[in-house]
């Protein structure tokens, strides 16, 4: 008799399910469904957690560190609530141009027996999304300083069919060698994979309408803090909204 992945055995003893959600995969990412922004306008973001565009939950306040960062030289505040099944994020921006939000997530250090997972870890998670401004598209940095990064090269309005480059970064230097999840509602259980070259850059064509999600982990065991630690755990994503053939026409 064959058992299902989720069964108990002796190799394994254990529920996947039992697993903290961020030990099992889960990740965190910004959404928002407004569009064509203007100074002054309350711009509200949902901060989402759970597995391949599907949210299951709210993260914690306190262990969340939002930013807004742009051309303006400063950080706009940003106030946190939570919703239903997510974080609620708004800011009111004063001036056109791109605003990056970013998103720390500290889950903290975890210490798992299960084979393969031994700890103890430390686990941080960073998301950003780009939100255009009015109707300057004014050059800007961005690359905001999350120790990993997605970040997209020549960035702008993307339609379907067209190939978004991205960059990942670790400690602001390129990653290569590591896979980059390019996610949609309609490949959740089959993300498209692609490698980072030397330059920790990838290509990926926006094959469908709608939301897309790209994400990337790294584990690193020179960061490790003695008595503390053996190694920190990362994962960063990078959402863009809307893609399709009309929608900014």
């Amino acid at each position: 008799m064959i058992q299902k992945a989720f069964q108990k055995e002796a190799s394994s003893p254990f529920f996947v399910e039992d697993l903290p959600d961020i030990v099992r995969g889960h990740e965190i990412w910004i959404e928002y469904g407004m569009h064509n922004f203007t100074p002054g306008d309350l711009i509200a973001c949902d901060l989402c957690f759970g597995h391949n565009m599907k949210s299951d939950k709210a993260v914690k306040t306190e262990k969340v560190t939002p930013g807004v960062f742009g051309t303006w030289g400063k950080n706009h505040a940003v106030e946190v609530s939570v919703a239903e099944n997510h974080l609620l994020m708004q800011f009111t921006p004063a001036v056109e141009g791109y605003h990056t939000i970013g998103v720390e997530y500290d889950g903290g250090i975890l210490n798992l027996p299960h084979p393969g997972l031994e700890g103890p870890n430390y686990y941080q998670q960073y998301t950003k999304n780009i939100i255009l401004v009015g109707d300057c598209h004014a050059e800007y940095d961005l690359i905001i300083g999350h120790e990993l990064e997605i970040i997209p090269l020549s960035y702008r309005r993307y339609k379907v069919g067209e190939h978004i480059l991205l960059k990942v970064l670790y400690d602001q230097r390129p990653l290569p060698d590591v896979t980059v999840y390019g996610i949609h509602i309609d490949n959740r259980d089959s993300p498209i994979e692609v490698t980072t070259n030397q330059e920790g850059v990838v290509e990926i064509e926006l094959e469908k309408s709608g939301k897309w999600m790209f994400k990337v982990g790294h584990r690193d065991p020179e960061k490790s803090a003695k008595g503390l630690y053996n190694k920190k755990v990362m994962t960063a994503t990078f959402t863009i909204m809307d893609i399709g053939e009309n929608v900014w026409k």
